[in-house]
């Protein structure tokens, strides 16, 4: 059955981040299997042949009008044509399914205050976030879509950002809350790369073959645990290990704590090719406080890398603890994260572990993906024009 769909976001552009580029990915394989794409963004880069595209305005300033004039401009030109199923991330509430790829704003802003360092970092930043009209828009939308009294089928990409969708509003029926992990491409990141990149790779950025390469790669240093991660490795670390920095933060920074390493740590800033510095790698480190389903950490484990993650990743229910990976209860527990760290030193326990970890994340291919996207596309347009009167605004099911 081919449909007629339209994808809604605020930036059609890959470069910008996870959500950005997911739906790039998904508007090519709609298109691909035969349906009517359309595309509502104000800004558009690399948009796959095929797919028709909408330039929505918006007021730029202040950033809080921003967010709510583009719902609003979205609305209205919604309306004007007739489509079987509207999927949006976040920029409106105007649509039928909808797909937070960054989590709960809620859950967010409480990780956000977590990674900061001390009590009144915390309370400035959090008066700041309050202040902020872009923040507060957000929530406002992202209440909207919850609260409403016509909920859109909302897809979580992970059981962890389900639970903290029903727990900040459990307005919302647990039968239009639907878990859909993200895909991976396991064809680009595989374990055969290291065979075509390892060695030219580890001579670009000056690392012999010896060493352990510890990868950490996230654009916000803060939030996905880089701190934390530098301060296990003040405890003390065999010289044997390197640590390599991917992303678009500020190293001066961790200047101070760097400092106090013995092993080497490299910055090499925002990279294009991720599956060649993976295939460099032998761990990846992501000991985030706050992420729905870290794309970064599937793409390791599909490239055969065992990971140290935490539990507030949501990817982290892929990883089976001590066989494929470890799980730590909180980043700020670094002498446990140095444990692990130490634990893969073992180049047969590493090879052991990346190999279960592969096989874990084989299943997430994009064609399952769309295609449990399509039956959720259906199930939506059975529902439309139904009200949803199994609850009452506030109230969790009976």
């Amino acid at each position: 059955m081919k449909m007629k769909v339209a994808l809604v976001i605020d930036h059609f552009d890959a470069g910008r981040g996870g959500a950005e580029t997911y739906t790039r990915n998904l508007t090519r394989i709609l298109v691909e299997k035969g349906h009517e794409v359309h595309i509502f963004a104000n800004t558009f880069k690399e948009v796959p042949s095929g797919a028709r595209i909408h330039q929505v305005p918006i007021v730029k300033f202040p950033r809080g009008l921003k967010v709510v004039s583009l719902a609003l401009a979205l609305e209205g030109r919604l309306r004007k044509e007739e489509f079987d199923v509207v999927q949006g991330f976040g920029a409106t509430w105007a649509v039928d399914v909808h797909r937070p790829g960054g989590g709960s704003e809620r859950a967010w802003f409480r990780a956000e205050l977590e990674s900061l360092g001390t009590k009144w970092s915390k309370v400035w930043r959090g008066l700041l976030l309050l202040a902020s009209a872009k923040f507060l828009a957000n929530l406002w939308l992202e209440g909207k879509i919850y609260r409403g009294g016509d909920l859109p089928l909302v897809i979580a990409n992970s059981d962890m950002a389900a639970r903290q969708i029903r727990s900040h509003y459990p307005s919302v029926n647990s039968r239009k809350l639907k878990v859909v992990m993200n895909p991976v491409d396991s064809v680009r990141f595989h374990p055969q790369n290291m065979e075509r990149f390892r060695v030219k790779m580890r001579d670009e950025l000056g690392i012999s073959n010896e060493k352990i390469l510890m990868l950490f790669a996230a654009h916000n240093f803060r939030l996905k645990g880089l701190g934390c991660l530098l301060e296990a490795l003040e405890r003390g670390i065999p010289p044997n290990y390197v640590l390599v920095v991917a992303g678009r933060g500020k190293p001066r920074r961790y200047a101070s704590q760097l400092r106090k390493i013995a092993i080497p740590v490299i910055f090499v800033g925002a990279l294009e090719g991720l599956e060649r510095l993976m295939a460099a790698s032998d761990i990846l480190i992501h000991p985030t406080f706050y992420d729905p389903c870290a794309n970064v950490v599937l793409e390791a484990m599909a490239s055969g890398i065992p990971v140290i993650t935490t539990m507030e990743n949501g990817a982290s229910q892929l990883v089976e603890h001590g066989s494929s990976g470890y799980i730590l209860s909180t980043p700020r527990d670094t002498e446990k994260m140095r444990e692990y760290i130490l634990a893969l030193e073992d180049p047969s326990e590493r090879k052991k572990m990346g190999e279960a970890a592969r096989k874990k994340v084989e299943p997430l291919t994009w064609e399952d993906h769309s295609r449990r996207l399509e039956e959720i596309y259906r199930e939506s347009m059975e529902l439309k024009g139904k009200r949803d009167t199994s609850f009452e605004m506030g109230k969790k099911e009976a």
